[in-house]
């Protein structure tokens, strides 16, 4: 029969939900970003914002920098800017042009290619069922650890069958959210949940930026993991009916910004597909020949404009980049039919290999510098990148090259990781528990043994290995990535010190420097305020991002110049009885001002915070803040928790004016990612002076039970000095070489240790000599940092 039905025109025949709008709209020109843009995003929990000429849009996140170099149109070259192209070739395919792109030569198209010579199209697509259900290729699902939606690991299906044999309670959730996704109640964005009734409106307001997010698709993922784990063709059924409805809608969307389509834009296209492309691997008994036909035309169109976009617009940093790029790789391997299947995969893999060599630090950290959301999303990319090689046996040297560098990514995780197992709420990144998932997925594919420890140690896991170890390192200095961590043990109870001072990459950036979180006995005690849950929280920009809501110096309650600076002059000493820090920031230059911070990290008791801060004119303010997730009372000069464990914070003078106050921050009481919860902030005050340097000193000392029986003072100018019940220390910060007639060293650091029955000892920093008293108790020929007993 000659009568032809398309995707673009359904028979009348075809279920009435499944009726097409014929309407196409002109795609409007997508941004373009250059080499120096932060084009980050991740796909699971936000949307991203945009970024509006001269300012940021206070409800979500920019894209990138008011640079010259953001771009508002493609490239000269690129197929994007031919309206004919983006209609014909990308969203509304007609039939004839969709199987002139497939090789119909290829073994076992030769029904298909007999029905499109007649043109008879809907035999085509039947014929092409026939092939599809017979084809021998991979097929695998996306599982997400306790449906956490940035936790996307690809495994087969027998595999997620074990682990939900072995997890029950995931299971249960899986299948209770997949329940009422058949009844279209859906949870489309952050928290938001809508129960659409009969009928699914894609075209729905979510929110500013949560419509982009619903239209990633990761609502739907239990569907597909449902089927796999009871074989319930219910779950297929209705997946084929929502991506029906969905495609029905595709081109008549309206978005929430001018210059970015919802359906056809780099990161959806990247992320929606994924799903796609797993609904379609599975064995649906009732699929009509009309999903066939939308899910070609569907993938031949993300691929063909990913691909565009990939080939003229060049390398760009950041993951919206590494989502493209995957998917054009994805698409290759599973749809080599595809005439242009072969360029996408070269274009995909080498983008990928781009961001593998220049978007990861050599410690592992990623260069958007969130701990959680981005790190998270751009190390699974490649995870999944090698899973999709191997199991498509295709490009294995670039699978091997991802095994033998991706793996530093987890050490830099188990580095940042909090005692409590908390991933640090810093920049766009959430705070909560690790996915144990992840590292015991990346524990086995690096063979890291180490990891295990971990687990065993901060989450009470064990490793299914026999040899189990601790990380050969505890305080760890990352200078690369812009961070350093100082922690005692690997035990929940340790101390631990994080600080940030990295560079500035693109909008996921706060505006703070020298900062720090601090945890001890197993309890959060001083924290950043990280991130609400989408980018859509209206504090996103006037709080979370802000300078005060980190722990840092503040000037005149300003946000500091972040975009063109980073921590400079960064010094870091480790013994195992101190370990020292120092660097600074000109972030307030326009105010005349420049700060240098030292933390000592007195071993294992407490840290000693100077701050020293030079100033060009007088009358602005200068405040040190610190946030906690305890309630402060005052105490002495200062304030503490006011119970155990908490942390004593106490200034060398009762002379600096205080003030309190509370704040939202991500929440340490509720670890789901993107829980918030009220907690205090302390700050003190002083005023600049013309031509001066203004100092704060304050002992930030936690404590398990009780209240320490602690004093802090300086002694002199250069002098300061933590006494306890049972120990003193004498803490020298020299702005050169040092002689008080009873200490003289030329260390940049000097720490003197006496404890109750027992010896005097001694702790420096780039130093090459300490006397007391006139007399050498140690010396070195060259500058370095040591420890021992003083013998005075």
């Amino acid at each position: 029969m000659a009568a032809r039905q398309s995707a673009s025109a359904l028979g009348k025949g075809w279920k009435s939900s499944f009726r097409k709008n014929q309407s196409h709209t002109a795609v409007e020109a997508s941004r373009r970003f250059s080499l120096t843009v932060s084009y980050a995003i991740h796909y699971a929990h936000f949307m991203n914002s945009l970024f509006s000429r001269c300012v940021i849009v206070a409800s979500l996140l920019a894209l990138g920098a008011a640079t010259s170099s953001a771009q508002w149109t493609f490239s000269d070259s690129s197929r994007l800017r031919s309206p004919d192209y983006l209609l014909h070739g990308i969203k509304a395919i007609r039939d004839g042009d969709l199987f002139s792109s497939i090789r119909l030569d290829a073994a076992g198209l030769t029904s298909v290619a007999r029905a499109v010579e007649g043109r008879d199209f809907v035999k085509a697509y039947q014929a092409w069922a026939d092939y599809w259900g017979t084809k021998q290729q991979p097929r695998y699902i996306m599982h997400n650890y306790q449906l956490l939606l940035d936790t996307d690991v690809l495994m087969g299906y027998d595999d997620l069958r074990a682990y939900g044999a072995k997890h029950p309670d995931e299971r249960d959730s899986i299948l209770a959210r997949a329940a009422l996704v058949v009844k279209n109640v859906i949870r489309a964005w952050g928290d938001v949940v809508i129960d659409f009734g009969s009928r699914v409106n894609f075209n729905r307001e979510v929110g500013q930026s949560g419509k982009y997010g619903f239209h990633y698709w990761g609502w739907s993922k239990p569907l597909n993991a449902a089927f796999v784990l009871t074989g319930d063709q219910t779950y297929l059924a209705k997946f084929d009916e929502l991506f029906h409805r969905w495609y029905e809608q595709r081109n008549a969307i309206t978005r929430g910004f001018p210059e970015l389509d919802v359906v056809y834009y780099e990161l959806g296209l990247g992320v929606r597909n994924r799903m796609f492309i797993e609904y379609y691997l599975l064995p649906y008994t009732n699929r009509p020949w009309q999903t066939h036909e939308r899910m070609l035309k569907t993938v031949l169109g993300a691929a063909r404009w990913l691909y565009e976009l990939e080939r003229w617009e060049g390398y760009r940093s950041g993951n919206w980049q590494i989502h493209g790029s995957y998917m054009l790789v994805q698409i290759a391997l599973t749809f080599p039919e595809f005439k242009e299947s072969e360029e996408w995969l070269r274009l995909g893999l080498q983008r990928l290999e781009e961001h593998r060599e220049h978007d990861f630090f050599e410690d592992g950290g990623h260069l958007e510098r969130a701990p959680r959301n981005y790190t998270l999303a751009t190390y699974l990319s490649y995870r999944n990148l090698y899973f999709l090689l191997n199991a498509h046996t295709a490009q294995l040297d670039v699978a091997q090259r991802i095994r033998r560098s991706i793996g530093k990514t987890i050490d830099w995780w188990i580095t940042m990781l909090a005692p409590t197992g908390e991933v640090p709420a810093i920049n766009d990144s959430h705070r909560g528990l690790f996915p144990v998932y992840i590292l015991q997925d990346g524990a086995e594919f690096f063979n890291k043994p180490e990891v295990y420890g971990v687990l065993r140690n901060l989450f009470g896991v064990s490793g299914s290995r026999a040899r189990v170890t601790l990380p050969p390192f505890t305080s760890r200095h990352m200078p690369a990535s812009g961070f350093t961590v100082m922690r005692t043990d690997w035990t929940r109870e340790a101390l631990y010190m994080n600080i940030n001072y990295g560079k500035w990459n693109g909008a996921h950036t706060h505006n703070d420097l020298l900062d720090f979180e601090i945890y001890a006995y197993g309890k959060a005690l001083a924290v950043d305020a990280g991130l609400g849950l989408t980018y859509d929280d209206p504090l996103y920009i006037p709080w979370y991002k802000s300078s005060r809501a980190h722990n840092m110096v503040v000037v005149n309650d300003r946000n500091m110049e972040r975009e063109t600076v980073e921590g400079e002059n960064i010094l870091w000493s480790s013994t195992p009885s101190l370990d020292y820090f120092a660097g600074e920031h000109r972030g307030y230059a326009n105010l005349g001002v420049r700060h240098r911070r030292h933390i000592a990290f007195v071993k294992p008791r407490y840290w000693v915070v100077l701050d020293q801060i030079k100033c060009e004119k007088g009358g602005d303010t200068l405040s040190w803040y610190l946030h906690t997730p305890t309630r402060l009372v005052r105490f002495r000069g200062g304030y503490r928790s006011s119970t155990a464990p908490g942390i004593l914070i106490l200034p060398d003078t009762s002379e600096l004016r205080s003030r309190t106050g509370k704040c939202t921050a991500a929440s340490t009481d509720d670890l789901t990612p993107g829980k918030t919860q009220e907690i205090e902030w302390v700050a003190y005050d002083q005023q600049a002076a013309a031509s001066s340097t203004r100092e704060f000193s304050i002992l930030l000392y936690p404590f398990k039970v009780g209240m320490p029986d602690v004093n802090f003072g300086r002694l002199a100018k250069e002098h300061f000095c933590v006494q306890g019940p049972s120990f003193r220390d004498d803490l020298y910060v020299p702005a050169l070489a040092y002689d008080d007639g009873e200490i003289a060293t030329d260390a940049v650091f000097l720490l003197i240790h006496r404890e109750d029955g027992q010896a005097a000892r001694f702790s420096l920093v780039n130093g090459t000599f300490v006397k007391v008293k006139g007399r050498m108790v140690w010396k070195s020929s060259i500058k370095t940092s040591a420890e021992g007993e003083l013998n005075d």
